[in-house]
């Protein structure tokens, strides 16, 4: 059997575009290729922290998101977690699993400098 393994990840704060309440009301055309890119950045950055770790197909996975803020403006953390919807289907595309693995989900925030970070530690058993 083989041993935890724990990744972690720095990938840049989500841009304000991708947050729920500033998306209302506009075509999703709008944002797609900051979605895009968001999935497309964090799933290179998690290969290489990673460096060829990959979790089994249905198996838990957990993860630790912390936001680094980059201020103190109040944001809810469901709208945080929203707005890193891309990034976190990055993260599932580049360990192999269906990011409905990711469990437990804990989330923290933290107050920073500019530009801020979502700093993501994975968990698990890796696939043997």
């Amino acid at each position: 059997m083989s041993k935890s393994a724990t990744i972690t990840v720095e990938l840049p704060f989500p841009d304000r575009r991708l947050n729920p309440n500033n998306s209302k009301g506009k075509h999703w055309a709008a944002t797609v290729a900051l979605r895009k890119a968001a999935r497309t950045d964090a799933a290179l950055l998690t290969r290489a922290a990673g460096a060829g770790v990959r979790f089994a197909a249905g198996q838990e996975v957990e993860l630790a998101i912390t936001f680094i803020q980059p201020d103190r403006r109040a944001r809810d953390r469901d709208n945080l977690l929203a707005a890193c919807k891309p990034m976190l289907d990055g993260v599932a595309d580049a360990l192999g699993v269906n990011d409905s693995q990711f469990e437990p989900v804990t989330i923290r925030r933290e107050y920073g400098k500019k530009p801020g970070a979502v700093l993501i530690e994975i968990g698990g058993r890796p696939a043997e």
